[in-house]
């Protein structure tokens, strides 16, 4: 009996560090997040979404409210943080986490941040340039594969 009580308190031990530790790691991912600016920048990116979807599909511009309230309540920094956190405490210890934010602290981090989406948007326009250059290559790779996936079909 004395050595379940022993174990029993082995276990709660644990379970606390471990506990801790988590609580720990997410805290220094709540600060990394805050840090990013990652509210502003989801805001931002659900808007464009928003926006991007009413340009392609005009008929949806009646519902934009309705559209907005669904994205609020479902798809708000609010609503996604909690496993927002847990990705980045997932993914990087509390020390990770640590020199991160302290990185993120310093005028240098502060820039990087800053400067982050005009670089993403940049990279993503090289890339759509890419594409766009090679356009005819996609297309006849596309072709090539359809008449290939044709002629399995016929044998």
């Amino acid at each position: 009996m004395k050595l379940k009580m022993i174990g029993l308190g082995f276990v709660a031990l644990f379970t606390s560090v471990v506990a801790y530790a988590e609580s720990a790691t997410e805290k220094e991912a709540g600060k990394l997040l805050n840090s990013m600016g990652m509210e502003a920048a989801f805001k931002q990116s659900m808007d464009q979404m928003l926006e991007i979807q009413l340009q392609q599909k005009p008929a949806l511009v009646p519902f934009k409210a309705v559209m907005e309230q669904f994205l609020h309540k479902h798809m708000s920094y609010d609503e996604l943080k909690p496993e927002m956190i847990q990705i980045y405490a997932k993914a990087f210890t509390e020390a990770e986490l640590k020199e991160i934010n302290h990185f993120y602290a310093s005028p240098t981090g502060q820039k990087t941040i800053k400067m982050l989406p005009e670089l993403m948007a940049k990279s993503g326009e090289i890339g759509g340039r890419r594409v766009q250059e090679n356009i005819g290559e996609l297309q006849a790779m596309i072709e090539a594969e359809a008449a290939r996936l044709k002629s399995l079909e016929s044998q």
